[in-house]
């Protein structure tokens, strides 16, 4: 009696302990799918089992077929259907886009201006944007694409040259002196690129 006295405290604060995880998991759910739907682009989402739409920043219950780019709709109890045929039940705390595409509220949905302010909040800083011209990077991989068509063709022909000799070997006659000339010719053109 007295070992059992003894090791209930330890069991009472082994199971408070995993608890305790839980707890904050629930907590931690529950905050992610509620985002304020002025930072949401336009779609539709589920939520405690309803399907919402989201026009211009404001959410309002999905009451009718929202039809969608890619040729589904969403109806009002949350089924992708296209021709009549169900695709797939939206689940709480996902979205859909208007070009049907099935993704995550709290994480796709996001609006730019909302990602940045986000970004504001966590780290700080801005959003910082790179505007590269497009004819600028194209004018200097073609030398670089060019070089890697003529390495590709080499190796073609490497591998051709490597399996007619392959062929004679497993024949059982002696590759000529060409042959492997050749290939050693390949091997050091491709060892200088």
């Amino acid at each position: 009696m007295m070992s059992a006295l003894r090791f209930f405290p330890l069991a009472l604060t082994g199971l408070l302990l995993a608890a305790a995880p839980a707890a904050k998991a629930q907590t931690t759910t529950a905050a992610a799918t509620s985002v304020s739907p002025l930072q949401l682009k336009d779609g539709a989402f589920r939520r405690a089992g309803r399907t919402y739409r989201l026009l211009n920043g404001q959410e309002s219950p999905l009451t009718e077929s929202l039809p969608l780019a890619d040729g589904f709709e969403l109806r009002p109890d949350g089924r992708l259907i296209r021709n009549g045929v169900t695709r797939q039940l939206l689940q709480n705390g996902q979205a859909v886009t208007m070009q049907g595409n099935v993704v995550l509220l709290r994480d796709d949905m996001l609006t730019p201006a909302a990602i940045a302010q986000h970004d504001q909040q966590v780290t700080g800083g801005s959003t910082t944007t790179i505007a590269v011209p497009a004819a600028a990077n194209l004018a200097a991989l073609v030398p670089q694409f060019e070089r890697t068509v003529s390495r590709l063709a080499q190796l073609q022909q490497l591998t051709s040259l490597l399996d007619q000799r392959a062929t004679s070997l497993s024949a059982g006659t002696a590759p000529n002196a060409m042959l492997d000339s050749q290939i050693r010719q390949l091997i050091q053109q491709l060892a200088l690129k």
